[in-house]
């Protein structure tokens, strides 16, 4: 049966599933980095920056940063035909498989035959249209994404050093990995964090078309 395989690949189209993924904060020291020393005549003891360690979910990124939203709202939008097209072949598959199975004492072997060779054909193009949508869809991501994440990346430079954190790490991606085992919730900047970059980077939507003269609402 092709349901699993339909499942999984359904759900990697929708950009709302699609991995996002943000290396910006992977247990990364965001802020107060010393600059580069020089030459030193003797060994001095090392100093440690004093200050906080945060965490922030990166997770909530996609659907709380209104540029993000704004982006993967935009990118279902451009792939939703296509989306729909792959899922109407996978329904078509499936109730051919359901023939095939619900009627095999009644189908002559050369209808079997005829019905097993066009299920090829069908699962071929389907898995075909499938990786050609989710290699398109990629690059589309990746192109839409690129200049927010840079951007994320600098306000969370700013974001640190205005808060005397010396480590912001990537909660998301910590508690996968089980690099984060622990950590106290006053320490999650996720939404303080998510609210000072929408304000810092209002997104403006569209002004709804005005009717024409004489046009009925």
């Amino acid at each position: 049966m092709i349901t699993r395989q339909k499942e999984s690949l359904m759900k990697s189209y929708k950009f709302a599933l699609v991995a996002l993924a943000l290396p910006l904060f992977a247990v990364s020291a965001l802020a107060q980095q010393p600059g580069a020393a020089g030459p030193q005549k003797s060994a001095a003891p090392l100093l440690l920056p004093k200050g906080k360690v945060a965490v922030v979910n990166t997770a909530a990124f996609q659907d709380q940063v209104q540029e993000f939203k704004q982006k993967v709202e935009s990118l279902n939008r451009q792939f939703e035909p296509r989306v729909k097209e792959v899922q109407s072949l996978a329904d078509k598959i499936n109730a051919l498989e359901t023939t095939l199975k619900s009627q095999t004492g009644v189908l002559t072997p050369a209808k079997v035959a005829e019905m097993t060779e066009n299920l090829g054909i069908m699962k071929r193009d389907y898995q075909r249209k499938g990786e050609d949508l989710q290699a398109d869809a990629g690059r589309a991501r990746d192109k839409a994404f690129e200049p927010i994440t840079g951007k994320l990346s600098k306000f969370a430079e700013d974001y640190t050093a205005k808060r005397g954190v010396v480590m912001l790490i990537d909660l998301s991606n910590g508690v996968q990995s089980g690099t984060v085992i622990w950590f106290d919730p006053r320490s999650d900047v996720t939404q303080d964090f998510i609210n000072e970059y929408n304000k810092a980077n209002p997104v403006t939507t569209a002004a709804p078309v005005a009717p024409k003269p004489g046009t009925k609402p």
